[in-house]
Protein backbone atom coordinates (compact mmCIF):
# COMPACT_ATOMS: atom_id res chain seq x y z
CA UNK A 1 0.00 0.00 0.00
CA UNK A 2 1.34 3.62 -0.77
CA UNK A 3 1.51 5.49 2.57
CA UNK A 4 2.08 8.45 0.40
CA UNK A 5 -1.36 8.62 -0.70
CA UNK A 6 -2.86 7.76 1.98
CA UNK A 7 -3.57 7.25 5.67
CA UNK A 8 -5.49 4.41 7.13
CA UNK A 9 -6.84 3.24 10.84
CA UNK A 10 -8.01 0.15 12.20
CA UNK A 11 -10.69 -0.47 14.03
CA UNK A 12 -12.48 -3.69 15.63
CA UNK A 13 -16.26 -4.29 15.09
CA UNK A 14 -18.78 -7.40 15.79
CA UNK A 15 -20.19 -9.70 13.43
CA UNK A 16 -21.92 -12.32 14.72
CA UNK A 17 -19.19 -14.41 17.21
CA UNK A 18 -16.04 -12.94 15.72
CA UNK A 19 -14.13 -9.89 15.79
CA UNK A 20 -12.87 -8.28 12.48
CA UNK A 21 -10.63 -5.90 11.35
CA UNK A 22 -11.68 -3.26 9.32
CA UNK A 23 -10.08 -0.50 7.32
CA UNK A 24 -11.42 2.97 7.08
CA UNK A 25 -9.36 5.08 4.12
CA UNK A 26 -9.43 8.31 4.64
CA UNK A 27 -8.56 9.98 1.02
CA UNK A 28 -5.95 12.88 1.97
CA UNK A 29 -6.78 15.11 -1.06
CA UNK A 30 -10.36 16.10 -0.11
CA UNK A 31 -10.63 14.61 3.36
CA UNK A 32 -13.49 13.06 2.77
CA UNK A 33 -14.51 9.87 4.35
CA UNK A 34 -15.93 7.75 1.41
CA UNK A 35 -16.64 4.15 3.61
CA UNK A 36 -20.12 2.65 2.84
CA UNK A 37 -22.50 2.66 6.32
CA UNK A 38 -23.53 -1.16 6.47
CA UNK A 39 -26.61 0.08 8.33
CA UNK A 40 -27.66 2.30 5.16
CA UNK A 41 -28.66 -1.58 3.80
CA UNK A 42 -30.11 -3.46 7.03
CA UNK A 43 -33.93 -4.64 6.20
CA UNK A 44 -36.06 -3.66 9.47
CA UNK A 45 -37.76 -7.06 9.84
CA UNK A 46 -40.32 -5.28 11.86
CA UNK A 47 -43.89 -7.49 12.86
CA UNK A 48 -42.80 -10.82 11.08
CA UNK A 49 -46.66 -12.44 11.35
CA UNK A 50 -48.36 -12.61 7.59
CA UNK A 51 -51.82 -12.58 6.18
CA UNK A 52 -51.83 -16.00 5.27
CA UNK A 53 -52.83 -17.03 1.76
CA UNK A 54 -54.81 -20.33 1.27
CA UNK A 55 -58.27 -21.63 0.00
CA UNK A 56 -59.51 -22.50 2.88
CA UNK A 57 -62.24 -19.54 3.96
CA UNK A 58 -62.17 -18.45 7.92
CA UNK A 59 -64.90 -19.46 10.08
CA UNK A 60 -65.89 -22.49 8.71
CA UNK A 61 -64.63 -26.25 8.42
CA UNK A 62 -63.24 -27.82 5.58
CA UNK A 63 -64.59 -31.11 4.26
CA UNK A 64 -62.89 -33.55 2.33
CA UNK A 65 -64.29 -32.44 -1.33
CA UNK A 66 -61.99 -29.96 -0.96
CA UNK A 67 -58.78 -31.99 -1.31
CA UNK A 68 -57.80 -35.24 -2.12
CA UNK A 69 -55.31 -36.89 0.32
CA UNK A 70 -53.43 -38.95 -1.27
CA UNK A 71 -52.13 -36.54 -4.14
CA UNK A 72 -49.23 -34.75 -2.25
CA UNK A 73 -45.58 -34.28 -3.80
CA UNK A 74 -43.61 -31.67 -2.27
CA UNK A 75 -40.97 -30.45 -4.58
CA UNK A 76 -38.58 -27.45 -4.10
CA UNK A 77 -37.77 -24.56 -6.82
CA UNK A 78 -33.99 -24.52 -5.33
CA UNK A 79 -30.96 -26.10 -3.77
CA UNK A 80 -29.51 -25.43 -0.18
CA UNK A 81 -26.51 -22.82 -0.96
CA UNK A 82 -26.53 -20.94 2.64
CA UNK A 83 -22.56 -20.55 2.07
CA UNK A 84 -22.85 -18.93 -1.28
CA UNK A 85 -21.42 -15.29 -1.66
CA UNK A 86 -22.06 -12.77 -3.94
CA UNK A 87 -19.39 -9.71 -4.43
CA UNK A 88 -20.89 -6.70 -6.08
CA UNK A 89 -19.56 -4.02 -7.85
CA UNK A 90 -18.89 -0.46 -7.17
CA UNK A 91 -16.71 1.46 -4.31
CA UNK A 92 -19.85 1.74 -2.18
CA UNK A 93 -20.91 -1.96 -2.15
CA UNK A 94 -18.94 -4.56 0.17
CA UNK A 95 -18.33 -8.30 0.38
CA UNK A 96 -18.88 -10.14 3.78
CA UNK A 97 -17.72 -14.07 3.53
CA UNK A 98 -18.72 -16.44 6.26
CA UNK A 99 -16.00 -16.43 8.79
CA UNK A 100 -13.57 -18.92 9.96
CA UNK A 101 -16.73 -21.52 8.35
CA UNK A 102 -19.10 -20.08 10.73
CA UNK A 103 -22.36 -20.32 8.65
CA UNK A 104 -23.80 -18.10 11.30
CA UNK A 105 -21.95 -14.93 9.94
CA UNK A 106 -24.01 -11.76 9.23
CA UNK A 107 -24.15 -8.88 7.91
CA UNK A 108 -20.90 -6.50 10.00
CA UNK A 109 -23.60 -3.33 10.67
CA UNK A 110 -26.99 -5.34 10.88
CA UNK A 111 -29.26 -4.66 13.68
CA UNK A 112 -31.39 -7.89 13.14
CA UNK A 113 -30.50 -11.37 12.59
CA UNK A 114 -30.94 -15.06 13.20
CA UNK A 115 -28.99 -18.15 12.99
CA UNK A 116 -28.02 -20.27 10.53
CA UNK A 117 -30.92 -23.81 11.05
CA UNK A 118 -29.82 -25.11 8.06
CA UNK A 119 -29.04 -28.60 10.42
CA UNK A 120 -32.82 -29.04 10.86
CA UNK A 121 -34.56 -32.12 9.45
CA UNK A 122 -36.92 -30.82 6.33
CA UNK A 123 -39.37 -31.30 8.99
CA UNK A 124 -38.12 -28.47 11.17
CA UNK A 125 -40.15 -28.77 14.12
CA UNK A 126 -38.48 -26.82 16.27
CA UNK A 127 -37.98 -23.38 17.36
CA UNK A 128 -35.42 -20.70 14.67
CA UNK A 129 -32.79 -19.69 16.49
CA UNK A 130 -31.38 -16.27 16.33
CA UNK A 131 -27.63 -15.16 17.13
CA UNK A 132 -28.28 -12.11 19.16
CA UNK A 133 -27.72 -14.31 21.98
CA UNK A 134 -23.80 -15.88 22.98
CA UNK A 135 -24.15 -19.39 22.69
CA UNK A 136 -25.11 -20.17 19.07
CA UNK A 137 -25.85 -24.09 19.67
CA UNK A 138 -28.79 -22.40 22.48
CA UNK A 139 -31.07 -19.72 20.92
CA UNK A 140 -34.77 -19.73 20.62
CA UNK A 141 -36.17 -17.17 17.30
CA UNK A 142 -39.32 -18.06 16.64
CA UNK A 143 -39.78 -16.49 13.35
CA UNK A 144 -38.01 -16.04 9.99
CA UNK A 145 -36.03 -12.76 10.04
CA UNK A 146 -33.99 -10.45 7.63
CA UNK A 147 -30.47 -12.13 8.94
CA UNK A 148 -31.10 -15.56 7.72
CA UNK A 149 -32.96 -13.85 4.48
CA UNK A 150 -29.83 -12.16 3.44
CA UNK A 151 -27.32 -15.06 3.73
CA UNK A 152 -27.16 -15.15 0.46
CA UNK A 153 -26.60 -11.42 -0.56
CA UNK A 154 -23.37 -11.72 1.68
CA UNK A 155 -22.92 -7.96 2.43
CA UNK A 156 -20.05 -6.17 4.05
CA UNK A 157 -18.22 -3.38 4.78
CA UNK A 158 -15.01 -1.84 3.18
CA UNK A 159 -13.78 1.23 1.80
CA UNK A 160 -10.85 0.90 0.63
CA UNK A 161 -10.44 1.68 -2.99
CA UNK A 162 -6.87 -0.09 -3.33
CA UNK A 163 -8.18 -3.65 -3.01
CA UNK A 164 -10.38 -3.08 -6.28
CA UNK A 165 -9.97 -3.31 -9.50
CA UNK A 166 -10.02 0.22 -11.22
CA UNK A 167 -12.43 -1.55 -13.98
CA UNK A 168 -15.10 -1.29 -10.85
CA UNK A 169 -14.66 1.64 -9.51
CA UNK A 170 -17.81 3.69 -9.12
CA UNK A 171 -17.18 6.82 -12.33
CA UNK A 172 -19.27 9.72 -11.30
CA UNK A 173 -19.43 10.92 -15.04
CA UNK A 174 -21.00 7.48 -15.96
CA UNK A 175 -24.56 7.56 -16.30
CA UNK A 176 -26.79 5.69 -13.40
CA UNK A 177 -30.04 5.94 -15.78
CA UNK A 178 -30.81 2.23 -16.09
CA UNK A 179 -30.18 1.47 -12.71
CA UNK A 180 -32.71 -0.52 -11.37
CA UNK A 181 -35.03 1.47 -7.98
CA UNK A 182 -35.56 -0.59 -5.10
CA UNK A 183 -38.79 -2.30 -4.55
CA UNK A 184 -41.55 -4.36 -6.54
CA UNK A 185 -41.61 -4.15 -10.66
CA UNK A 186 -44.93 -3.31 -12.07
CA UNK A 187 -46.78 -6.74 -12.14
CA UNK A 188 -45.08 -7.72 -8.32
CA UNK A 189 -43.51 -10.46 -9.66
CA UNK A 190 -39.68 -9.42 -8.97
CA UNK A 191 -38.02 -7.30 -5.91
CA UNK A 192 -35.04 -5.01 -6.35
CA UNK A 193 -32.73 -4.62 -2.81
CA UNK A 194 -29.32 -2.59 -2.93
CA UNK A 195 -30.03 -2.10 -6.77
CA UNK A 196 -30.20 -6.09 -7.68
CA UNK A 197 -33.24 -8.46 -8.05
CA UNK A 198 -33.38 -10.45 -5.05
CA UNK A 199 -33.63 -14.57 -5.30
CA UNK A 200 -34.57 -17.07 -2.30
CA UNK A 201 -36.70 -16.15 0.74
CA UNK A 202 -36.85 -12.46 1.94
CA UNK A 203 -38.34 -9.99 4.41
CA UNK A 204 -40.51 -7.44 2.45
CA UNK A 205 -43.17 -5.33 3.61
CA UNK A 206 -43.45 -6.90 7.45
CA UNK A 207 -43.88 -10.94 5.76
CA UNK A 208 -41.74 -12.88 3.20
CA UNK A 209 -41.23 -13.72 0.23
CA UNK A 210 -38.97 -16.37 -2.01
CA UNK A 211 -37.59 -16.21 -5.53
CA UNK A 212 -36.55 -18.17 -8.03
CA UNK A 213 -32.97 -18.35 -9.54
CA UNK A 214 -34.35 -16.08 -12.26
CA UNK A 215 -35.61 -13.70 -9.52
CA UNK A 216 -39.51 -14.63 -9.88
CA UNK A 217 -41.68 -14.65 -7.09
CA UNK A 218 -42.98 -18.46 -6.13
CA UNK A 219 -46.66 -18.68 -5.60
CA UNK A 220 -48.49 -21.66 -3.98
CA UNK A 221 -45.49 -24.00 -3.41
CA UNK A 222 -44.00 -25.45 -1.00
CA UNK A 223 -40.05 -25.04 -1.37
CA UNK A 224 -36.67 -25.21 -0.12
CA UNK A 225 -34.87 -22.11 1.10
CA UNK A 226 -31.58 -20.82 0.83
CA UNK A 227 -30.82 -22.62 4.61
CA UNK A 228 -32.51 -26.06 4.14
CA UNK A 229 -35.92 -25.39 5.85
CA UNK A 230 -38.97 -25.66 3.84
CA UNK A 231 -41.80 -23.18 3.78
CA UNK A 232 -45.16 -22.86 1.78
CA UNK A 233 -45.77 -19.99 0.08
CA UNK A 234 -49.39 -18.82 -1.09
CA UNK A 235 -51.55 -17.61 -4.47
CA UNK A 236 -50.51 -14.25 -3.57
CA UNK A 237 -46.71 -15.17 -2.87
CA UNK A 238 -46.57 -14.42 1.07
CA UNK A 239 -45.10 -17.09 3.09
CA UNK A 240 -48.41 -19.41 4.79
CA UNK A 241 -49.33 -19.93 7.96
CA UNK A 242 -52.10 -22.04 9.79
CA UNK A 243 -54.15 -24.65 7.64
CA UNK A 244 -53.56 -24.54 4.09
CA UNK A 245 -54.85 -26.11 1.14
CA UNK A 246 -52.15 -27.62 -1.36
CA UNK A 247 -51.81 -30.55 -3.71
CA UNK A 248 -55.12 -32.19 -3.12
CA UNK A 249 -54.84 -32.23 0.79
CA UNK A 250 -54.39 -29.76 3.54
CA UNK A 251 -51.77 -29.24 5.80
CA UNK A 252 -50.85 -26.90 8.79
CA UNK A 253 -47.87 -24.42 9.22
CA UNK A 254 -47.20 -22.92 12.21
CA UNK A 255 -48.10 -18.75 12.87
CA UNK A 256 -44.42 -18.27 14.59
CA UNK A 257 -42.14 -20.33 12.46
CA UNK A 258 -44.02 -21.22 9.36
CA UNK A 259 -42.37 -24.90 9.54
CA UNK A 260 -45.15 -27.66 8.68
CA UNK A 261 -46.53 -29.38 11.41
CA UNK A 262 -46.28 -32.97 11.33
CA UNK A 263 -47.65 -35.91 13.77
CA UNK A 264 -49.52 -33.15 15.93
CA UNK A 265 -53.35 -32.00 16.61
CA UNK A 266 -53.34 -28.11 16.54
CA UNK A 267 -56.19 -25.54 16.47
CA UNK A 268 -56.84 -24.02 12.79
CA UNK A 269 -57.25 -20.51 12.35
CA UNK A 270 -61.11 -20.91 11.94
CA UNK A 271 -61.49 -22.76 15.85
CA UNK A 272 -61.99 -26.09 14.36
CA UNK A 273 -58.91 -28.71 15.51
CA UNK A 274 -57.31 -31.20 13.22
CA UNK A 275 -55.19 -33.98 13.32
CA UNK A 276 -52.24 -33.64 10.59
CA UNK A 277 -50.18 -36.88 9.97
CA UNK A 278 -46.51 -37.56 9.83
CA UNK A 279 -46.39 -36.41 6.19
CA UNK A 280 -48.26 -32.95 7.51
CA UNK A 281 -51.31 -33.93 5.53
CA UNK A 282 -54.56 -33.65 7.57
CA UNK A 283 -55.63 -36.96 8.67
CA UNK A 284 -59.05 -39.01 8.54
CA UNK A 285 -60.01 -42.26 10.13
CA UNK A 286 -58.27 -44.18 12.98
CA UNK A 287 -55.38 -42.78 13.93
CA UNK A 288 -52.79 -43.40 16.57
CA UNK A 289 -51.85 -40.02 18.51
CA UNK A 290 -50.36 -39.52 21.92
CA UNK A 291 -50.10 -43.05 23.20
CA UNK A 292 -54.07 -44.29 21.98
CA UNK A 293 -55.88 -43.71 18.97
CA UNK A 294 -58.72 -41.18 17.66
CA UNK A 295 -60.79 -41.02 14.66
CA UNK A 296 -61.56 -38.12 12.50
CA UNK A 297 -64.66 -37.75 10.46
CA UNK A 298 -63.54 -38.73 6.44
CA UNK A 299 -65.87 -35.81 5.34
CA UNK A 300 -65.10 -33.14 7.54
CA UNK A 301 -61.74 -34.21 9.03
CA UNK A 302 -63.13 -33.24 12.82
CA UNK A 303 -62.52 -35.63 15.73
CA UNK A 304 -65.19 -37.91 16.77
CA UNK A 305 -65.84 -37.90 20.26
CA UNK A 306 -68.71 -40.16 21.81
CA UNK A 307 -69.41 -42.16 19.16
CA UNK A 308 -69.19 -45.71 17.44
CA UNK A 309 -68.04 -46.01 14.20
CA UNK A 310 -66.43 -47.97 11.64
CA UNK A 311 -62.60 -47.72 10.64
CA UNK A 312 -60.86 -47.70 7.56
CA UNK A 313 -60.42 -51.45 7.75
CA UNK A 314 -63.90 -52.36 8.57
CA UNK A 315 -63.77 -52.97 12.45
CA UNK A 316 -66.16 -50.52 14.77
CA UNK A 317 -64.44 -48.22 17.52
CA UNK A 318 -66.09 -46.74 20.42
CA UNK A 319 -64.09 -43.28 21.03
CA UNK A 320 -65.48 -41.20 24.12
CA UNK A 321 -66.39 -37.85 24.80
CA UNK A 322 -62.67 -36.58 24.42
CA UNK A 323 -62.15 -38.03 20.90
CA UNK A 324 -60.14 -41.13 22.58
CA UNK A 325 -60.67 -44.77 22.00
CA UNK A 326 -62.61 -46.29 24.41
CA UNK A 327 -61.63 -49.37 26.89
CA UNK A 328 -64.02 -51.20 29.33
CA UNK A 329 -67.31 -49.75 30.40
CA UNK A 330 -68.28 -47.15 28.44
CA UNK A 331 -71.95 -45.36 28.30
CA UNK A 332 -73.22 -44.78 24.99
CA UNK A 333 -77.16 -44.39 23.55
CA UNK A 334 -78.76 -45.29 26.48
CA UNK A 335 -77.03 -48.20 27.64
CA UNK A 336 -73.71 -49.27 28.44
CA UNK A 337 -71.10 -51.33 26.54
CA UNK A 338 -67.37 -52.96 26.92
CA UNK A 339 -64.42 -52.58 24.48
CA UNK A 340 -61.66 -54.92 24.95
CA UNK A 341 -58.32 -53.17 26.59
CA UNK A 342 -56.16 -55.05 24.30
CA UNK A 343 -58.18 -55.11 20.77
CA UNK A 344 -60.35 -52.04 21.38
CA UNK A 345 -63.49 -54.10 20.13
CA UNK A 346 -66.89 -54.49 21.22
CA UNK A 347 -67.69 -57.59 23.95
CA UNK A 348 -70.45 -59.39 23.43
CA UNK A 349 -72.14 -62.30 25.36
CA UNK A 350 -69.31 -62.32 27.95
CA UNK A 351 -68.93 -61.33 31.53
CA UNK A 352 -66.40 -59.05 32.73
CA UNK A 353 -64.51 -56.82 34.87
CA UNK A 354 -65.16 -53.12 35.06
CA UNK A 355 -62.20 -50.70 35.59
CA UNK A 356 -63.96 -49.96 38.91
CA UNK A 357 -63.81 -53.60 39.95
CA UNK A 358 -67.32 -54.70 39.69
CA UNK A 359 -68.36 -57.62 37.15
CA UNK A 360 -71.12 -57.35 34.33
CA UNK A 361 -72.90 -59.50 31.95
CA UNK A 362 -73.00 -57.72 28.04
CA UNK A 363 -74.98 -59.32 25.49
CA UNK A 364 -75.24 -60.17 22.06
CA UNK A 365 -75.96 -56.83 21.15
CA UNK A 366 -73.07 -55.54 23.25
CA UNK A 367 -75.01 -53.77 26.05
CA UNK A 368 -75.17 -54.23 29.01
CA UNK A 369 -77.74 -56.96 30.14
CA UNK A 370 -80.45 -56.66 32.77
CA UNK A 371 -82.78 -59.45 33.79
CA UNK A 372 -82.32 -63.04 32.42
CA UNK A 373 -78.88 -64.29 30.98
CA UNK A 374 -77.67 -66.87 29.09
CA UNK A 375 -74.19 -68.25 29.54
CA UNK A 376 -71.48 -71.14 30.01
CA UNK A 377 -74.83 -73.18 29.68
CA UNK A 378 -76.10 -71.65 32.72
CA UNK A 379 -79.04 -68.72 33.16
CA UNK A 380 -77.77 -65.64 35.06
CA UNK A 381 -80.14 -63.04 36.53
CA UNK A 382 -78.91 -59.51 36.70
CA UNK A 383 -80.45 -56.37 38.54
CA UNK A 384 -82.43 -53.76 36.74
CA UNK A 385 -80.89 -51.06 38.65
CA UNK A 386 -77.35 -51.73 39.40
CA UNK A 387 -76.66 -54.58 36.48
CA UNK A 388 -75.12 -56.84 39.09
CA UNK A 389 -75.37 -60.38 39.36
CA UNK A 390 -78.20 -61.76 41.70
CA UNK A 391 -77.25 -64.66 43.93
CA UNK A 392 -78.79 -66.49 46.94
CA UNK A 393 -82.25 -65.08 46.21
CA UNK A 394 -85.82 -65.36 44.30
CA UNK A 395 -86.33 -63.23 41.37
CA UNK A 396 -89.50 -62.80 39.04
CA UNK A 397 -88.15 -63.72 36.04
CA UNK A 398 -91.32 -63.11 33.82
CA UNK A 399 -92.20 -66.68 33.15
CA UNK A 400 -91.57 -67.35 36.57
CA UNK A 401 -90.39 -67.34 39.88
CA UNK A 402 -86.66 -68.15 39.84
CA UNK A 403 -83.88 -69.10 42.51
CA UNK A 404 -80.32 -67.68 41.84
CA UNK A 405 -78.01 -69.76 43.80
CA UNK A 406 -74.83 -68.59 45.81
CA UNK A 407 -72.94 -68.45 41.77
CA UNK A 408 -75.56 -66.59 40.17
CA UNK A 409 -76.87 -70.07 38.54
CA UNK A 410 -80.56 -70.39 38.19
CA UNK A 411 -81.51 -73.37 40.78
CA UNK A 412 -85.06 -73.96 41.16
CA UNK A 413 -88.21 -72.59 38.75
CA UNK A 414 -91.63 -72.26 39.53
CA UNK A 415 -93.47 -71.40 35.84
CA UNK A 416 -96.88 -68.93 35.90
CA UNK A 417 -99.77 -71.22 34.58
CA UNK A 418 -103.17 -71.44 34.58
CA UNK A 419 -104.41 -74.95 35.41
CA UNK A 420 -107.40 -76.43 33.42
CA UNK A 421 -109.47 -79.58 34.54
CA UNK A 422 -110.24 -82.51 32.23
CA UNK A 423 -113.07 -82.83 34.19
CA UNK A 424 -114.73 -79.66 34.49
CA UNK A 425 -114.72 -79.36 30.37
CA UNK A 426 -116.24 -82.59 30.10
CA UNK A 427 -113.70 -85.09 28.47
CA UNK A 428 -112.71 -87.38 31.45
CA UNK A 429 -110.55 -88.92 28.84
CA UNK A 430 -109.18 -85.77 27.77
CA UNK A 431 -106.18 -85.49 29.57
CA UNK A 432 -103.59 -84.87 26.73
CA UNK A 433 -105.63 -81.99 25.32
CA UNK A 434 -106.20 -80.61 28.98
CA UNK A 435 -102.57 -80.60 29.92
CA UNK A 436 -101.48 -79.47 26.33
CA UNK A 437 -103.58 -76.39 27.64
CA UNK A 438 -101.56 -75.69 31.01
CA UNK A 439 -98.29 -76.00 28.97
CA UNK A 440 -99.59 -73.24 26.23
CA UNK A 441 -100.45 -70.86 28.99
CA UNK A 442 -97.10 -70.45 30.39
CA UNK A 443 -96.56 -68.92 27.13
CA UNK A 444 -99.91 -66.81 27.37
CA UNK A 445 -101.36 -69.09 25.07
CA UNK A 446 -105.39 -70.25 25.01
CA UNK A 447 -106.79 -73.18 23.17
CA UNK A 448 -110.18 -74.94 23.73
CA UNK A 449 -109.87 -78.17 24.74
CA UNK A 450 -112.76 -79.42 22.00
CA UNK A 451 -110.89 -77.90 19.16
CA UNK A 452 -107.80 -79.63 20.67
CA UNK A 453 -108.90 -82.76 19.96
CA UNK A 454 -111.09 -82.03 17.02
CA UNK A 455 -107.72 -81.02 15.16
CA UNK A 456 -106.15 -83.90 16.42
CA UNK A 457 -108.85 -86.30 14.92
CA UNK A 458 -110.19 -89.46 17.23
CA UNK A 459 -112.28 -92.39 16.81
CA UNK A 460 -112.18 -96.38 17.23
CA UNK A 461 -110.83 -96.91 13.84
CA UNK A 462 -107.35 -94.99 14.91
CA UNK A 463 -104.47 -95.89 16.76
CA UNK A 464 -102.48 -93.43 19.31
CA UNK A 465 -99.66 -93.37 16.39
CA UNK A 466 -102.05 -91.90 14.01
CA UNK A 467 -104.63 -89.72 15.85
CA UNK A 468 -106.51 -90.28 19.50
CA UNK A 469 -108.37 -93.90 19.85
CA UNK A 470 -111.44 -93.90 20.96
CA UNK A 471 -113.84 -90.86 22.57
CA UNK A 472 -112.55 -87.85 24.69
CA UNK A 473 -115.92 -87.37 25.76
CA UNK A 474 -115.67 -90.88 27.32
CA UNK A 475 -116.33 -94.39 26.25
CA UNK A 476 -115.86 -98.29 27.29
CA UNK A 477 -112.25 -99.94 26.13
CA UNK A 478 -110.32 -102.49 26.91
CA UNK A 479 -107.90 -100.79 25.09
CA UNK A 480 -105.88 -97.40 26.74
CA UNK A 481 -107.76 -94.58 25.11
CA UNK A 482 -104.81 -91.96 23.90
CA UNK A 483 -103.03 -90.53 22.05
CA UNK A 484 -99.22 -90.79 21.81
CA UNK A 485 -96.67 -87.69 21.68
CA UNK A 486 -95.24 -87.96 18.35
CA UNK A 487 -98.81 -88.37 16.95
CA UNK A 488 -100.34 -85.51 18.64
CA UNK A 489 -96.98 -83.13 17.85
CA UNK A 490 -97.64 -83.85 14.27
CA UNK A 491 -101.47 -83.32 14.19
CA UNK A 492 -101.69 -80.11 16.13
CA UNK A 493 -98.59 -78.29 14.37
CA UNK A 494 -100.51 -76.32 12.34
CA UNK A 495 -102.50 -74.92 15.66
CA UNK A 496 -100.05 -74.87 18.12
CA UNK A 497 -96.95 -73.04 16.67
CA UNK A 498 -93.57 -74.75 18.24
CA UNK A 499 -95.02 -77.86 19.33
CA UNK A 500 -92.07 -80.32 19.25
CA UNK A 501 -91.87 -84.51 20.37
CA UNK A 502 -89.39 -84.33 22.79
CA UNK A 503 -89.64 -88.40 23.76
CA UNK A 504 -86.91 -89.97 24.94
CA UNK A 505 -86.13 -86.59 27.38
CA UNK A 506 -84.16 -87.19 30.60
CA UNK A 507 -84.52 -85.21 33.60
CA UNK A 508 -81.33 -82.59 32.32
CA UNK A 509 -83.43 -81.94 29.29
CA UNK A 510 -86.43 -81.44 31.00
CA UNK A 511 -84.85 -78.70 33.65
CA UNK A 512 -83.57 -76.92 30.93
CA UNK A 513 -86.78 -76.41 29.10
CA UNK A 514 -88.81 -75.62 32.64
CA UNK A 515 -85.63 -72.97 32.92
CA UNK A 516 -86.04 -71.22 29.27
CA UNK A 517 -90.17 -70.93 30.63
CA UNK A 518 -91.36 -74.21 28.65
CA UNK A 519 -93.56 -76.37 30.21
CA UNK A 520 -93.14 -80.34 29.86
CA UNK A 521 -96.02 -82.63 28.54
CA UNK A 522 -94.93 -86.00 29.62
CA UNK A 523 -96.88 -89.54 29.65
CA UNK A 524 -96.91 -91.27 32.90
CA UNK A 525 -98.77 -93.17 35.52
CA UNK A 526 -101.69 -91.37 37.50
CA UNK A 527 -100.18 -92.60 40.99
CA UNK A 528 -96.54 -92.20 39.79
CA UNK A 529 -96.34 -96.29 40.15
CA UNK A 530 -96.63 -99.03 38.15
CA UNK A 531 -98.87 -101.42 39.79
CA UNK A 532 -101.52 -100.91 37.46
CA UNK A 533 -101.11 -100.14 33.50
CA UNK A 534 -104.59 -99.30 33.67
CA UNK A 535 -104.02 -95.95 35.39
CA UNK A 536 -102.35 -94.59 32.14
CA UNK A 537 -102.38 -90.73 32.99
CA UNK A 538 -101.16 -87.76 30.91
CA UNK A 539 -99.81 -84.05 33.32
CA UNK A 540 -97.38 -81.32 32.82
CA UNK A 541 -94.81 -80.69 34.63
CA UNK A 542 -94.49 -76.31 35.67
CA UNK A 543 -91.52 -76.39 37.88
CA UNK A 544 -88.11 -78.00 39.60
CA UNK A 545 -86.61 -77.64 42.71
CA UNK A 546 -83.91 -79.13 44.88
CA UNK A 547 -84.23 -82.39 42.72
CA UNK A 548 -87.83 -83.13 42.39
CA UNK A 549 -91.02 -81.48 39.55
CA UNK A 550 -93.87 -79.92 40.29
CA UNK A 551 -96.51 -82.02 38.69
CA UNK A 552 -100.17 -79.74 37.28
CA UNK A 553 -102.47 -82.84 36.87
CA UNK A 554 -105.96 -81.89 35.03
CA UNK A 555 -107.63 -84.83 36.50
CA UNK A 556 -109.57 -83.10 39.08
CA UNK A 557 -112.36 -80.75 39.75
CA UNK A 558 -109.76 -77.76 41.67
CA UNK A 559 -106.34 -77.83 41.27
CA UNK A 560 -104.01 -80.57 42.01
CA UNK A 561 -100.31 -80.19 41.91
CA UNK A 562 -97.97 -81.97 43.77
CA UNK A 563 -94.22 -82.59 43.91
CA UNK A 564 -91.92 -85.81 42.87
CA UNK A 565 -88.66 -86.46 42.86
CA UNK A 566 -87.03 -86.26 39.21
CA UNK A 567 -85.79 -90.10 39.72
CA UNK A 568 -89.53 -90.86 40.69
CA UNK A 569 -90.71 -88.99 37.37
CA UNK A 570 -87.77 -90.65 35.44
CA UNK A 571 -88.57 -94.60 36.40
CA UNK A 572 -92.29 -94.53 35.86
CA UNK A 573 -91.85 -91.98 32.49
CA UNK A 574 -89.56 -94.90 31.12
CA UNK A 575 -91.67 -97.51 31.73
CA UNK A 576 -95.10 -96.95 31.88
CA UNK A 577 -97.53 -98.92 29.28
CA UNK A 578 -100.85 -98.39 27.96
CA UNK A 579 -102.77 -101.57 27.87
CA UNK A 580 -103.22 -102.91 24.38
CA UNK A 581 -100.78 -101.01 22.69
CA UNK A 582 -96.82 -101.10 22.35
CA UNK A 583 -96.00 -98.18 24.06
CA UNK A 584 -92.79 -96.09 23.24
CA UNK A 585 -90.66 -95.47 26.14
CA UNK A 586 -90.39 -91.62 28.00
CA UNK A 587 -93.02 -89.73 26.06
CA UNK A 588 -93.00 -86.23 26.00
CA UNK A 589 -93.55 -82.91 24.41
CA UNK A 590 -93.32 -78.91 24.68
CA UNK A 591 -94.15 -76.00 23.24
CA UNK A 592 -91.10 -73.76 22.20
Amino acid sequence: MDYNDSKKRFKLYKAGKAWLIAGTVFLTLIGANLAANADSTTTDTGNNSVQNTQTVPNNQDITSADADQNNVTPTSSKADDKNQTETTKGTDETVNEPINGDNNAVESNSTTTIDDISSKSDKDKDDVTTTAQADSNNQNSTSLNTDNINKDKNVSTETSTNNHDDSVKSDSSTPTDNAKPDGWNADHTQYTQDGQLVTGVQNIDGTYYDFDENHNIIKNNYVQSQWGSWYMFGDDGRVVSGVTSWAGSYYYFDPYTYLRVDNNYVQSQWGSWYMFGDDGRIVSGVTQWAGTYYDFDPNTYLRVDNNYVQSQWGDWYMFGDNGQIATKVIPWSGTYYYFDPLTYLRVDNNYVQSQWGTWYMFGNDGRIVVGLADWTGAKYYFDPSTYLKVTNAWENVGYGSAYFDGNGQMDSINLFHQWYSQLNQGMPEGCEGASLQIAASVLGRYYNLADIYNTIGYGWNLTPYNGFYGNPWGGSSYKVQTVFASAMANKLAGMVSGIQDLTGAGVGTVIDELRNGHAVVTWANIDWNLYNQNDFHVMSIVGYSNGQFLISDPYAYSQKEYWIPTSTWAYVNANTQAVGWNTPRSMNLVIN
